[in-house]
């Protein structure tokens, strides 16, 4: 397949067609993934060259002032996501790949799971991670990859305080393990929320003696149907929003799913040379590359959009 070109999202809005004016204009919302997106090497105050840089937070600000809300939507889990938030002066977040939906946070938090395809009863006592858990797969996948793949421990909180998927990271024959999902209790499905590149802490998994790693992905076990396209789906409908005037961003494949739902998509230039990537932007209408990696070509984009407004 030939490599995938999109239009590089304006680093100006000068010289746009009244068209393209009146489409970017409209954005009021965005929902954004973390992770070599809206954030560079797991801090607000780095570029992307991981040089000490306020333009995040200067342009948050920015955001605010001219009335355009920013909504993290990443894998991570609550107790992470939550503060992530917190700390960015944000006030609504999707977590766990779209199984918990924060539509406002606070004293008056208000949130609930999402499990799109796979049944759940709020009143089992259980969690959805729970009912997983249960069936045995997540076992059966460390015993047949038990060199090449390891629970995702989240910065030290640990895997157990996921509420809604599983998460883990390494290397596995993808089609192999679905198919060993498809033979569980539950309708689950195996989603490669993007590469990792330094890991911290204990690992089974071959690492440089910088933390570096190679061929590492973050995988989710979900409920089936459940990704971050659909919970933004859901979400949006939640919110009460025009999906005109959403643009949500993202770095990989997980986050190419939020693309038919919303009236822009931002891919990172760091994560367009993914095939999975291209692949899922292949018939995209609405897809636009950005100018420069990660925050810094976030922040270039959010700035357009304020100029537009």
């Amino acid at each position: 397949m030939p490599a995938l070109s999109l239009p590089t999202f304006p680093r100006s809005s000068s010289a746009l067609p009244d068209d393209l004016r009146q489409q970017l204009g409209r954005v009021r919302h965005i929902v954004t993934d973390l992770d070599n997106t809206m954030v560079s090497h797991g801090t607000a105050l780095t570029n992307a060259d991981r040089q000490p840089s306020f333009e995040l937070p200067q342009t948050l600000m920015t955001l605010r002032e001219a009335d355009i809300d920013v909504t993290p939507c990443s894998g991570r889990n609550r107790a992470m996501i939550r503060e992530d938030a917190r700390m960015l002066g944000l006030t609504s977040w999707i977590g766990e790949m779209g199984g918990v939906l924060c539509t406002h946070e606070g004293a008056n938090a208000t949130w609930e799971y999402f499990t799109a395809e796979m049944p759940y009863d709020p009143d089992c006592d259980l969690t959805p991670h729970d009912l997983i858990m249960e069936t045995g797969i997540v076992d059966r996948l460390l015993a047949r990859w038990f060199d090449s793949l390891e629970l995702y421990n989240d910065n030290g909180i640990g895997y157990q305080y996921r509420e809604v998927s599983v998460a883990l990271r390494g290397a596995v024959v993808e089609d192999e393990a679905q198919a060993m999902l498809d033979e569980t209790s539950l309708p689950l499905e195996l989603v490669d929320n993007g590469l990792v590149t330094t890991i911290t802490g204990p690992t089974i998994l071959p690492a440089f003696e910088d933390g570096t790693v190679e061929d590492v992905h973050t995988y989710h076990l979900n409920p089936r149907g459940l990704d971050k396209g659909t919970a933004l789906q859901r979400y949006i409908e939640l919110m009460g929003w025009d999906p005109a005037e959403v643009m949500a961003c993202g770095d990989s494949p997980a986050d190419c799913t939020m693309a038919p739902y919303v009236g822009t998509f931002l891919i990172m230039s760091n994560g367009i040379r993914n095939p999975k990537v291209q692949a899922a932007l292949a018939t995209a209408g609405n897809a636009w590359v950005s100018s420069a990696p990660s925050v810094d070509g976030w922040c270039e984009a959010a700035r357009t959009l304020v100029a537009l407004r």
